[in-house]
Formats: structure tokens, sequence, C-alpha cells
């Protein structure tokens, strides 16, 4: 293969995006885009100046130490969603995102779907679909979230094999030449028929 494709692409920088997240639990990442070009991204993680559960360590976790139930999470979690960040990234920036594409590594809540659709975007993507322990309010968010009149795509996407070994030997590669430098000094030939011969086959697809 060539490269990733345009869902791909922006799927592995959302998951770039998450190694920045300083929650144990899970670390999200998302990327919003409008035709193909990046607005704003996000990671999960507390607000600044607040500080971080990895700040305590990798097993520590502040509304599981305090006992607090899984129906009140959303009011000790220290961390702010990765999908709410990028829009409040956005916002801090003065970036509109009406009709804008959300790419995130993680099914959004029902919390962070109300603000997707606050905020304008159309179409939701994602890799791993949310898993709490009430399966039957994680699905019937799911069918508000597919059915709402606002949001155009609601989809499941994956990265193949391939591109994820791609990106793989990329980061773990260098950015150094591996074709030899060419010599300002050198005069050419240009030839044209080869020039021409490519531009055909261009157009022809």
């Amino acid at each position: 293969m060539n490269r990733p494709s345009w869902h791909e692409y922006f799927l592995m920088l959302a998951k770039l995006v998450s190694a920045r997240s300083t929650c144990n639990s899970r670390k999200t990442g998302a990327v919003i885009v409008r035709n193909n070009r990046i607005l704003a991204t996000g990671y999960n993680g507390a607000v600044h100046g607040a500080p971080h559960c990895t700040d305590r360590g990798p097993d520590f976790c502040l509304r599981r130490s305090i006992g607090a139930h899984d129906a009140d999470k959303y009011n000790y979690c220290l961390s702010s969603h990765a999908e709410v960040n990028a829009i409040d990234q956005a916002a801090r920036f003065g970036i509109p995102l009406e009709n804008a594409v959300l790419y995130c590594t993680l099914e959004p809540c029902n919390w962070c779907f109300k603000q997707l659709i606050q905020a304008g975007i159309r179409e939701i993507y994602f890799e791993e679909a949310y898993d709490s322990k009430n399966r039957e309010f994680d699905l019937y968010w799911r069918q508000i979230m597919e059915s709402h009149q606002n949001i155009e795509v609601f989809e499941q996407v994956s990265i193949s094999g391939a591109s994820r070994d791609m990106m793989i030997s990329v980061i773990e590669g260098s950015s150094a030449r591996t074709m030899a430098a060419t010599d300002p000094g050198e005069s050419g030939n240009l030839e044209a028929s080869k020039l021409k011969s490519f531009i055909d086959a261009s157009l022809e697809k």
C-alpha cells in the first residue's frame, strides 16, 4: 500500500494524541477536521493547573480511590474528556466547528455527545465502542447518536494491519533521505516524453 486512507490517517493521529493523556483508566484522543484539514485536537486529562492522576502513579484514580459510584463518576473524575478538550481548544482560538468531523479513539459518552451536537459536529468516527457496566444505557445512547438528525454519520472505523505496520515503521524509522540527492550544479536533459507519459497516466486515473 502507498499510504493510509483518510479515515485511518485521522484515527492514527487521534491515537497519537492520546499519548498525552494523563488518565490512568484509559487514554483517549480526538481530532476534529473539516475538508480533511485539522482544526483541533484533544486528549483526556485534568484541566489547566489541576493535578493529574498520573502524577500520583500509574495506578491512581481519584474517583476510584474515594469509592465514587459509577453513576456518580463524572462528579469526581479529574479528567475532561478528549472530545470536549478538542472543542474547547477550538473555542479558545476562535475556530468554528460547524459541519466539522470528529475522529476519536473511543465512542463518545452521552455527555460528550451533547457537546458535539452543540458545537456543530456533523460526522463522528470512533475506534472503540463505549463499554460501561450499564450496557442498556450504552445501547440507549448509541441509538440516539445513530439516529440524531444533526449527525449525518456515526460510524465505528478501524485501522488496517497494513496501515498500522506502516505507521510503526515510520515512527521507528528516520526521515533520512532514501534516494541520492541531486546536484544543482549538474546540467540535465529533461526527458519530455517521460513527463508526458506521467501526466497522461495521471489523467487516466
